[in-house]
Order: C-alpha cells, then sequence, then structure tokens
C-alpha cells in the first residue's frame, strides 16, 4: 500500500510535468515563429522604364546571405516578354571590385529570384535592367 502511495506522489507530479511539455511543444506561439522568418526588405527599388516598371526588393542576412526579388510589369506596347530575365549585376564600390551578374531563377511571369551569400561585406551596388535601360541602387552588407 506504501509503495501505490509513493508511486503515485511522485508519478503524478512527472506525468503532469511531462504532459505540459508535449502540450507546449505541440502548440507553439505562431507570432515568435512568424516575427523570425519575416524580414523586411533593406531596399526597395520601383523605377519606370520605357517598356514598363520595374521593381525590387533586396533581404539581407546577418551571414552575408541575400534574397533578391524582381518584378516586371511590361507595357501594353513592350517589346520585353514578361518571361525575359533582366539583366543584373553588383559590383562593390569601395575596392572597386567588378561586378559580377547575379543568376536568376524564374518564379512567375515577370518575377525573378536570386539568392545566395555575398563575397564580403561592405558598399554594394546592384543595377537591374533591359538592355541600356537600367536602375541602380546602393546598399550597405555587414
Amino acid at each position: 500500500m506504501k509503495l501505490k502511495l509513493l508511486s503515485a506522489f511522485f508519478g503524478l507530479p512527472m506525468m503532469t510535468f511531462l504532459v505540459l511539455m508535449m502540450w507546449a511543444g505541440l502548440f507553439k506561439n505562431p507570432t515568435s515563429e512568424s516575427a523570425n522568418t519575416e524580414k523586411t526588405p533593406a531596399v526597395v527599388m520601383s523605377e519606370p522604364l520605357s517598356d514598363g516598371l520595374i521593381e525590387a526588393q533586396i533581404y539581407l542576412a546577418d551571414n552575408l546571405g541575400y534574397l533578391i526579388e524582381i518584378q516586371f510589369s511590361p507595357e501594353a506596347s513592350s517589346t520585353i516578354a514578361a518571361t525575359m530575365a533582366p539583366d543584373v549585376s553588383m559590383a562593390m564600390v569601395d575596392t572597386h571590385m567588378d561586378g559580377f551578374t547575379l543568376p536568376m531563377e524564374l518564379v512567375g511571369a515577370g518575377q525573378w529570384r536570386s539568392k545566395g551569400k555575398m563575397p564580403m561585406a561592405g558598399k554594394w551596388n546592384m543595377s537591374v535592367g533591359y538592355g541600356d535601360e537600367f536602375v541602380e541602387t546602393t546598399f550597405d552588407v555587414r
């Protein structure tokens, strides 16, 4: 009888603790998780070109990572197809490093994405456009 009372005395609190831990693991707070995954862009650009509107957002991570999203909305008289990728190049401003072209992934009609890591921290210049028309922005990578 004493053994049953002792096991109930120690077993019930332990069982309650385990159930609470499992409950907390199953039902996480969704606001804390979304705050870590949804970031605001470091740079937002929107410029009209002669063939349409080009928009870009640059998201930067702490580990020199980047995500660039580009949208092109061609006008009705545009000679540029919605599936034609824009020319995107980046160059480092301070060291006069030659620019490099980013690989672009087609996400949807007129929408592209590029994801990767920057070679080094510093001030960078990105140009986006078609042919002779392009827009530029400068941003700081830390």
